[in-house]
């Protein structure tokens, strides 16, 4: 059986940073247990989806804010229906669904305790929420790894991270509005951070007008580079990383949380 790892580099080799990102939250994916009706918070255009989620079957909704992303998920047949809307005003009745799930996106909600209000909201009491964010402790490792204050300035405009909260402020958020926190995850620790920043900073690299990645995955001029051999380099390079990969140092969190109200 192929490593999840391999998967993703397989069919996203042109961006490794979110390859070896997404693999580590597939993983985790894969071991929950979605309840329909489905909400997707941050579906994006739905191809890292139909890898995260494949073990989970087709998803009633997904939203996202951005509606060329949006115009491309439907075609990834992965969501029921798709929705243009803002996690902070669901369009949504009350107790509409009995999953929520949402990854790597709160971190960009400007109010992202809005975003969890509202989720509470269409939630079913007994209704699980599951989502993933960055912690606190990814902005000390890679300051470490930065050469000035800048470069952290810079990086966070690229990813657009608005917030990097710790456990136990998300679970105070979640408790506040009617959500126990069951279980967490933590992963990518300090080591696995450092191969993902080199990844990133290669990806994101402007030899010209666009980032690198961009011209791998959609120019005339990545055809010209042997992705096979790019593959196989990947795969040595991030496999080192992967045993230790879910460790309670991780930068990383994933929560269930489950509605008791």
């Amino acid at each position: 059986m192929k490593h999840v790892l391999d998967s993703f580099i397989e069919n996203f080799w042109f961006a490794p940073q979110d390859a070896f990102l997404r693999a580590a939250e597939a993983s985790i994916w894969s071991r929950q247990v979605f309840l329909p009706p489905v909400l997707d918070i941050g579906c994006g255009d739905g191809h890292f989806s139909k890898f995260l989620f494949k073990n989970q079957g087709e998803i009633e909704v997904g939203v996202d804010i951005d509606k060329n992303e949006l115009k491309k998920a439907k075609n990834c047949r992965v969501y029921r229906k798709i929705v243009l809307a803002n996690a902070e005003r669901l369009p949504f009745g009350d107790g509409s669904f009995r999953t929520v799930v949402s990854n790597s996106t709160f971190e960009h909600i400007e109010n992202d305790i809005l975003a969890v209000a509202e989720v509470s909201r269409v939630l079913r009491k007994g209704g699980h929420f599951l989502f993933t964010v960055p912690l606190p402790r990814l902005t000390s490792v890679l300051k470490q790894m930065m050469k000035n204050k800048d470069e952290f300035a810079r990086f966070n405009e690229r990813v657009s991270h608005r917030h990097y909260r710790s456990y136990k402020e998300w679970r105070d958020i979640l408790a506040k509005y009617g959500l126990k926190s069951v279980a967490r995850e933590d992963y990518f620790p300090k080591e696995t951070v450092r191969v993902w920043y080199r990844l990133f900073k290669l990806a994101t690299f402007r030899p010209y007008k666009r980032e690198l990645w961009s011209y791998l995955k959609d120019s005339p001029y990545g055809k010209l580079v042997p992705s096979g051999a790019v593959k196989w380099l990947l795969q040595k390079y991030t496999h080192h990383s992967w045993t230790n990969i879910f460790n309670p140092f991780g930068c990383w969190l994933f929560i269930r949380g489950v509605k008791e109200k």
